[in-house]
């Protein structure tokens, strides 16, 4: 039975649903705007909190929230995933820069290990 979809597509879906996989491992129920904005922290290590509001159109109660999800702990106090971490920019201390931490690097580097 022939489905429409090229090949090549379904190789691409594959590697996708392996992807959501892995994000599934790391947490059942990450909302997408969480894995946006793990995924800019990883493309741009040192990223600010206000590049990521501009990046990714959120709020910055949305993107605090979401960051907060990806810290080691999350709001009233219960423990985080651990992926990413904001620490004060030595330079301009209002501002914040956003790293992932050693477990969000290995975490991205699965993620895009089942893409390739």
């Amino acid at each position: 039975m022939n489905s429409g979809v090229p090949s090549l597509d379904r190789i691409a879906i594959h590697r996708l649903l392996s992807a959501v996989e892995e994000i599934r491992n790391i947490s059942t129920d990450m909302p997408m705007q969480t894995l946006h904005i793990l995924l800019l922290v990883a493309a741009n290590p040192g990223i600010t909190i206000a590049e990521l509001i501009k990046k990714t159109g959120l709020s910055q109660s949305s993107c605090s929230r979401n960051l907060a999800l990806l810290s080691k702990t999350h709001r009233l106090g219960k423990p985080g995933l651990d992926l990413a971490e904001a620490r004060e920019d030595p330079r301009e201390r209002r501002r914040k820069v956003v790293s992932l931490t050693p477990k969000g690097r290995e975490t991205v580097a699965l993620i895009a290990d089942s893409v390739r």
